[in-house]
């Protein structure tokens, strides 16, 4: 996945959901793709490091070893020019769906259910 799509997906998640580990991040974005895809730690953690060096994001709390990340002003200030996002969003839509049907004859019938039922929804909300 590109990398500017994590870290926007990370800065709305963040928006909405805060303050939060990367640990917490990546469990949410993989419930936001349906359990397709969880960032793995190599990819969650340079993003946030990225993030925090730009003063987008910045450490809330420390509990141990467990950092809480939360939305700096300018990060909040970003997120209310772009629009963007929503492209990004659709972008990594587009790059998930290819993955999925390169990949088809490998899910097992349960997921196959799940995708027809994202579909479905899918679907119903664009009618």
């Amino acid at each position: 996945m590109r990398r500017r799509g994590l870290r926007h997906l990370i800065l709305n998640i963040l928006a909405t959901h805060s303050p939060l580990t990367g640990s917490q991040i990546a469990d949410e974005i993989e419930r936001m793709t349906w359990g397709f895809w969880r960032p793995s730690p190599g990819s969650i953690y340079p993003a946030l490091a990225q993030l925090e060096s730009e003063g987008l994001i910045r450490v809330a709390k420390v509990e141990g070893p467990k950092k809480y990340y939360e939305l700096t002003e300018e990060g909040k200030r970003l997120l209310g020019l772009g629009a963007d996002y929503i492209k990004e969003a659709l972008s990594l839509f587009e790059n998930l769906y290819g993955y999925i049907l390169e990949n088809l004859d490998k899910l097992a019938e349960e997921d196959k259910r799940r995708l027809e039922k994202i579909a479905e929804d899918l679907l119903a909300h664009l009618r």
